[in-house]
């Protein structure tokens, strides 16, 4: 027999079966190993399986080794009949022949001679007993229920937990009308129902859905297995689980699947009989003889649920064993026990007991017990608070240790730190002195440095130290057991003494720290200050080099004295909303300087990438040969040398040679400053501007002062090309920078440690990180630079400046620290965020909103800061030019509309004149409007006139639908009404009268009965209307009479001669109809 061995918490089985005759597929056994994602394999018994599986099987000749199946992964044994070896565990409430002898009929032999038989429960070849429908179908054993009883329960109660995969009931005789399957996994303490089946699901079980499942455990009625036919044979197959599980379920191993599949009990409730409907007719017992519930043979198919901790079962005590039999005692891996694996080992609870799921074993941990338990439990609460990771709590620890892992010493022992905690001998009883110790000679049971703990030292009197308590403390002598305290206390500051120890612990002599001082070792020395127990005693007071007056500070606080608006114990913090100048503060942008007439001024947007600009400002200053730019500098605040630094960016190779740099001032220095040393020649520098680098560096430095006003000037007076010469070579100045010269800065001179620090500031090279635009955005990366830049700051600018920030422009009133830089809103700049950058407008609390200038018809992308309205090109319109201007239309080749001087405007797209005025119409207002003539195209303008048909249209006395001009004669040509001729419309037409020429005069058309010849002119007078020409014998003004001597009705031309005698009448005599 192949073992078949699942990969998965559960196994769906798909049966392969004929519902008519109830055969199953039977196949062979697939001689396959390995693991299985998908297909068809069979078991021995000729099932026919789909789904997930792993296959092991017996191979022929030697074989490598092989793992355990539940090595490294969730193994599940093999299915089987649960029923096999169980028959004394099912029960029916109904069995024939219990009471005596009971005759039945069976109606698939009515055609049969014989028809009935007795069914006897004393007899065994009469004997229809539950035990019969295990061991396949037979032609002469089955169960059967007495006959007419509706309500009948077979009943499986097992002696363990299962996994239930699906039932299969084959019937003697008719299947129910209705039934359901129930069951329990608390052996009978609780019921769930499977699934109900009825011929009539909304009568039987009313409520019940009838549509397929949505989710696993739905519970619904279906119909198909209650159909009256077959009479004999008939099937019933239930699945636990569907075939396409894997489409219904996204976690084939949930808990939900794993429920659902559990069984210790399964209730068959057989609720209603299929009759033939005689029963309704007939009430003669012989009727019922019929109808009864029979089953041939049942298979309840499952496994021994081990929740995927074993791939075996084995036999429980006082259980038979039978061939083929599914026996319920797991063989547990994965340090389970317990009937079904359904809990860890004793020493094996260091985690929530979990099935084990596909590859994942769910092995239970062996609690870390250290070696001192044989036993732990699992505490939830544990579990929680390590954070899911460890619960187990070890059970009656040995060798004088406690604790959750045995980890700890039980009081009045210690952890012998040379031994691991695991050794039986690790825990050793304390030793300590009892003159000096307390709490009976306790100790630390461990080392623990949060805590202060320190495995096996006692706990020692006040004045008491050492591991066993058998000295004096630092500061104390005269060691004593009668002394509470242990030791008497030294007289001099134990802060201060050297290595704490105070005193001499014979003598009580006392010996000072180095930079400690006094008869009592009791003060700091100068600037230093904290007097503690630290090695020196006193800390050094390291105030800040710019940001306090001077190195001395607080002795007991550390407080240095600081400059304006700086904080912090070492004046090193600018107070909050101030901040420190940086070392580029001084800075005067090219596009704001004053310049000569060839100088031009270059705004460019911010990159809008996220990138760095590579400029400060706006922009530059593009500067020619020749050309020179004069800086205005009025806010020196600290008299002193500084460096200058020209920023720029190149445009053409080569290199611009000998840019003087000339420094105008009002006067002399005071010969009594810093600039005492000033010389004339002082103030002329030069620079060569190169064009592989952004900066350089002027030649030497120049003296300026505070509160006094200078002019820089820039020259520039040769550009030398790196080829062929450049006509017009420019560049573009950024700005020039006044950086204090660190030369003069009073703590990197001066003195041997001066000088060690300028050297520490030139090794890193901090004074050139902020010649480049960028360079200084990043100081903070050195930490050293960073320091050195602060102190700078403070000393230069005498403390620290307000942040200002522009309330509007930024996010918050706070800065950076260094810099002053505040955090500006969307496309705000400047330092204080006080202003939209290039290419935006609007400033408000909002930030600034990008201009969005039409890229075609805008001169470029920058617009009015106020209203964004952009710099139109010629013809051009709007806020962004994106029209054309009033009068021109075809953006953006914007050509001037055509409407012969009628009109100002004209449709954008399309050139279409609009509001045509004087009576014009048309494309380009080069007609004239209906009813109106003329010609007003420039050079005709002829101008458009009211037709005159034979009045205008206003006077109400026009009978022209509209007009023409003749292009020859020039005369108006009217297009008449019906009824109207002549040019003007002055006369009536033919079959017309009146006299449109009239001021209410108009023509109407002759009333002539239909009894004219529309086609002949004169058919009636012009002016009066009178019938002139009446035919078909008529006459009258309207011809609506017949002529003398005829008779008839004239409207219905039926005038017929009279046929009167002349000698017998004595006139004629006409007879007259009226016009209706």
């Amino acid at each position: 027999m192949n073992t078949i061995r699942f990969t998965a918490a559960f196994l769906l089985f798909v049966f392969t079966i004929d519902s008519t005759h109830g055969q199953y597929n039977r196949t062979s056994a697939r001689g396959v190993i390995g693991s299985v994602q998908r297909g068809d394999i069979s078991s021995s018994d000729g099932l026919t399986y789909h789904g997930p599986m792993r296959i092991i099987a017996r191979p022929r000749g030697p074989f490598p080794k092989r793992r355990h199946p539940c090595e490294q992964s969730s193994c599940y044994p093999a299915t089987g009949n649960l029923l096999i070896g169980r028959k004394d565990r099912l029960s029916a409430s109904s069995t024939c022949g219990l009471n005596g002898p009971e005759r039945f009929c069976i109606v698939s032999h009515l055609k049969d001679r014989k028809k009935c038989f007795f069914c006897d429960a004393s007899n065994p070849k009469q004997q229809h007993n539950i035990t019969n429908i295990v061991g396949g179908p037979s032609r002469r054993l089955w169960w059967q229920a007495e006959n007419g009883v509706e309500n009948v329960t077979i009943s499986f109660d097992l002696e363990a937990e299962f996994h239930f995969t699906h039932l299969i009931i084959r019937f003697q005789t008719f299947r129910p009308a209705a039934m359901l399957i129930e069951r329990s996994h608390d052996f009978g303490k609780t019921w769930q129902v499977y699934r109900y089946f009825a011929h009539n699901c909304e009568q039987s079980f009313p409520g019940v859905p009838t549509h397929q499942p949505e989710k696993l455990t739905d519970v619904i009625c279906e119909s198909r297995y209650s159909f009256v036919a077959p009479s004999t044979g008939g099937e019933i197959i239930f699945r636990v689980l569907p075939p396409n599980l894997q489409a219904v379920i996204d976690n084939p191993y949930s808990k939900e699947v794993q429920n659902l599949m559990k069984m210790t009990n399964l209730r068959i409730n057989f609720t209603r009989l299929h009759t033939l409907g005689d029963d309704l007719l007939d009430d003669r017992p012989e009727i019922r003889e019929k109808y009864y519930y029979a089953v041939q043979d049942m298979v309840i198919r499952g496994s021994c649920s081990c929740y995927g901790h074993a791939s075996a079962c084995l036999e429980l005590p006082g259980i038979a064993n039978e061939d083929e039999m599914v026996h319920g005692r797991c063989e547990c891996t994965h340090n389970t026990k317990g009937l079904n694996c359904e809990t860890c080992q004793d020493l094996y609870n260091d985690g929530p007991w979990k099935p084990a799921v596909g590859k994942q074993t769910n092995a239970c941990r062996r609690c870390n017990c250290n070696n001192h338990a044989h036993s732990c439990h699992f505490d939830e609460a544990v579990y929680e608070k390590s954070g899911r990771i460890s619960g187990g709590v070890c059970d009656d620890c040995q060798h004088n240790t406690r604790g959750q892992n045995c980890e700890q010493c039980k009081p009045f022992f210690y952890h012998d730190t040379t031994r691991n905690i695991t050794d039986p001998e690790a825990c050793q009883p304390c030793d300590c002195d009892p003159g000096g110790s307390l709490d009976d000679g306790i100790c630390d049971p461990r080392t623990d440095v949060l805590t202060g703990e320190e495995s096996g030292r006692c706990h020692c009197k006040p004045n008491v130290e050492g591991r066993r308590c058998d000295r004096c403390k630092n500061g104390f002598w005269n060691f004593d057991p009668e002394n509470p305290d242990g030791c008497q206390a030294c007289t001099c500051n134990i802060l201060g003494t050297i290595d704490n120890q105070g005193c001499n612990q014979v003598t009580g002599e006392c010996t000072c720290k180095r930079y400690v001082t006094a008869r009592d070792c009791n003060q700091c020395l100068p600037e230093y200050w904290g007097l503690s127990d630290d090695h020196d005693g006193c800390k050094p007071c390291d105030c800040d080099l710019g940001g306090s007056y001077e190195s001395t500070c607080d002795v007991l606080t550390g407080q240095c004295r600081c400059r304006p608006h700086v904080g912090g114990r070492t004046c090193d913090q600018p107070e909050q909303s101030y901040y420190t100048g940086s070392l580029d503060f001084l800075v005067y942008e090219g596009e704001l300087a004053g310049a000569t007439d060839n100088c031009q001024v270059v705004i460019r947007e911010p990159y809008r990438d996220g990138r760095d600009n590579t400029w400060t400002g706006t922009g530059f200053m593009k500067a020619l040969e020749g050309s020179t730019m004069n800086f205005t500098i009025d806010d020196i605040r600290k008299s002193m040398w500084y460096d200058i630094i020209v920023r720029y960016e190149p445009i053409h190779q080569g290199v611009w040679q000998g840019v003087e740099i000339l420094v105008e001032r009002d006067g002399p220095p005071d010969p009594y400053g810093p600039c005492a040393n000033w010389r004339q020649e002082d103030d002329r520098l030069w620079v060569d501007l190169h064009d592989n680098t952004r900066w350089k560096e002027a030649n030497s430095a120049v003296c300026l002062e505070a509160g006094k006003i200078y002019k820089i000037l820039l020259s520039f007076r040769r550009f030398d090309p790196q080829g062929d010469p450049i006509p017009g070579a420019a560049i573009l100045i950024d700005s020039i920078v006044l950086k204090p010269k660190i030369d003069e800065i009073p703590f990197f001179s001066g003195t041997s440690l001066g000088e060690l620090r300028k050297q520490e500031y030139e090794r890193y090279r901090c004074n050139e990180r902020f010649n480049d635009v960028n360079a200084g955005s990043h100081d903070e990366k050195n930490d050293i630079c960073t320091k050195y830049h602060n102190s700078i700051g403070f000393w230069v600018f005498d403390g620290a400046h307000a942040c200002e920030c522009n309330p509007t422009g930024s996010h918050s009133l706070l800065c950076q620290n260094y810099g002053g830089v505040c955090p500006c809103k969307t496309n705000v700049v400047g330092r204080r965020c006080d202003r939209c950058a290039p290419g935006t407008y609007g400033f408000g609390p909002n930030g600034c909103t990008a201009c969005d200038c039409d890229a075609v018809g805008a001169l470029d992308n920058f617009c009015d800061v106020d209203t964004g309205r952009c710099k139109c090109r010629p013809n051009t319109y709007g806020k962004t030019c994106g029209q054309c201007d009033p009068g021109f239309w075809n953006f953006p080749h914007c050509q001037r509309c055509e409407c012969n001087g009628h009109a100002d405007n004209c449709d954008s797209r399309t050139g279409a004149c609009i509001n045509c005025r004087d009576y014009t119409t048309g494309h380009t207002c080069d007609r004239c409007i209906e009813t109106f003539y003329g010609d007003p195209r420039i050079g005709v303008d002829i101008p458009c006139r009211a037709c005159p048909c034979p009045g205008t249209i206003d006077s109400g006395h026009s009978y022209a639908e509209s007009c023409s001009l003749d292009p020859v004669t020039h005369d108006v040509i009217c297009e008449c009404f019906e009824g109207y001729v002549g040019a003007r419309c002055e006369s009536c037409a033919e079959n017309y009268f009146g006299d449109p020429e009239e001021p209410t005069g108009s023509c109407t058309a002759c009333n002539c009965s239909n009894n004219v010849d529309l086609s002949r002119p004169g058919n009636c007078d012009p002016h009066t209307g009178r019938c002139l020409q009446c035919l078909y014998d008529t006459d009258g003004p309207n011809c609506q009479f017949c002529k003398p001597g005829f008779y008839g009705n004239a409207l219905e031309k039926d005038c017929r001669d009279c046929m009167c005698d002349v000698l017998g009448t004595t006139q004629m005599t006409r007879v007259k109809f009226s016009i209706k």
